[in-house]
């Protein structure tokens, strides 16, 4: 049972466009009344990524939608064909299970490339979005200044 109060789809949803927009999980915990941890553990939950960036004066945050709980990791895929090809090697398989473990390790050679193309274009989403905010940080300087 998880401790705590329980969050309502309203704040579900404001918490998600706040970690889009960028906002820290400093203010995050103060706008939502909950600890900073309990924050970054709901926006895991919801399928979103926090990135900390410690670079600047403020920790801000940049989010990536990450592998659905659905998807298998890179290790599961390759425990997967381990399975498979231990199993492969097992003396007196019939012709059709032969068929089904080559399908196997098939699919899950494809699964994981398509996966290690996946992760790529959510990294290069997550670059884009930080360079976003630091060309918009830019410009706020340059209207700021005489």
């Amino acid at each position: 049972m998880p401790k705590g109060k329980p969050w309502s789809r309203k704040n579900e949803k404001r918490l998600r466009e706040m970690v889009e927009a960028g906002a820290s999980l400093q203010d995050m915990a103060k706008a939502f009344k909950r600890k900073p941890d309990a924050i970054r553990k709901k926006v895991s939950r919801i399928g979103l990524k926090v990135v900390v960036h410690k670079k600047s004066r403020k920790p801000r945050t940049t989010t990536s939608k990450i592998v659905p709980r659905g998807l298998l990791t890179h290790k599961k895929v390759l425990e997967v064909l381990v399975g498979a090809i231990k199993k492969a090697t097992e003396p007196g398989l019939d012709k059709l299970e032969i068929m089904r473990l080559k399908v196997l390790v098939d699919a899950a050679k494809t699964y994981d490339s398509v996966l290690e193309k996946f992760e790529g274009w959510v990294q290069i989403e997550q670059r884009l979005l930080e360079m976003e905010n630091k060309i918009g940080e830019l410009q706020k300087a340059q209207n700021v200044s005489p």
